[in-house]
């Protein structure tokens, strides 16, 4: 589980799981994420913790949602964001993440597709 809170203008961004392991850090994922999402948050968060704005955020959770989505076949392009700050907590409503596909008839070697 991912816990988020906002307590003496410090934000907070912890982990705790079912045998009750917990850490803290600035890039937390879970499942499949924290293979593929988190080398691309700590990319662009890592050093720029205080400075990353709002907008910033929201746009870069949306990239590795987009590259989540293509990675995995189960999975569905809508999701939402919630977003902790001193003035309370809040949910997107949903989002979908834009996608195209095209590139995947130039797509050769793979399955049927041989030629």
């Amino acid at each position: 589980m991912i816990v988020g809170g906002y307590k003496d203008n410090q934000g907070f961004l912890g982990y705790v799981d079912l045998l009750g392991t917990t850490y803290s850090a600035s890039t937390i994922a879970t499942g499949y994420g924290s293979m593929i999402a988190i080398p691309l948050l700590r990319k662009a968060v890592e050093g720029h913790e205080t400075t990353m704005t709002e907008e910033e955020g929201k746009a870069l959770l949306i990239e590795c949602m987009k590259v989540l989505f293509y990675r995995d076949a189960r999975s569905l392009n809508k999701f939402q964001i919630a977003t902790v700050t001193a003035q309370g907590v809040s949910i997107s409503e949903s989002i979908e993440a834009q996608t195209e596909w095209s590139f995947a008839d130039k797509i050769r070697g793979y399955g049927a597709q041989t030629q």
